[in-house]
């Protein structure tokens, strides 16, 4: 989204958030067999899922399983202020789709949901419920398998090393180069 900074404080609530979501038991991701929130409620968390990270040639975040994920951290890791907080706000995107385009968001085309939930990241991205919301998202989906090992690729040094001045076998390390 256009027209972010990322602020120092703003990096280490979610640097704090990855490493929270990292030490949770197992227990606390774990899906439940009947779903944990009502269908539509789901139909809505995965809209906005994969429009936050859609499949391409890697997986999405509903492949990956974040709805699920979302919502078991709903019902068993979120305190009811945060809980009430982010269905809150995933009720006002769904307002929002319904404003904008006369249609729930879970029903829009792709091309309106990415118009809708651009506009509404635009008026809300200072919030910080919605920051959150929209960050344990991100951070469900790069924790997962698919996430990690699919979508997130290593590149050892991007682009090829062209040195600034020719090396050869007798050029020094820090040769010419004056620290005080």
């Amino acid at each position: 989204m256009q027209g972010m900074v990322l602020e120092r404080r703003d990096f280490l609530g979610s640097l704090a958030a990855i490493l929270g979501v990292s030490m949770l038991p197992a227990s606390a991701l774990a899906t439940a067999s009947a779903p944990v929130l009502p269908a539509p409620q789901m139909d809505l968390i995965s809209a906005v899922a994969e429009t936050y990270i859609p499949r391409t040639d890697t997986p999405g975040a509903v492949d990956a399983g974040v709805p699920a994920l979302f919502a078991s951290m709903m019902a068993k890791w979120a305190a009811p202020a945060t809980r009430t907080a982010f269905l809150a706000r995933l009720d006002a995107i769904d307002a929002a789709a319904v404003a904008a385009k006369g249609k729930p968001f879970a029903k829009l085309a792709a091309k309106d949901r990415l118009a809708v939930l651009t506009a509404y990241d635009t008026a809300n991205f200072a919030a910080p419920d919605y920051k959150r919301m929209r960050d344990l998202f991100l951070i469900l989906y790069y924790n997962s398998e698919p996430g990690a090992t699919q979508e997130l690729r290593y590149e050892h040094a991007p682009g090829a090393f062209e040195p600034s001045l020719p090396l050869t076998p007798a050029t020094r390390a820090w040769a010419g180069m004056s620290f005080f």
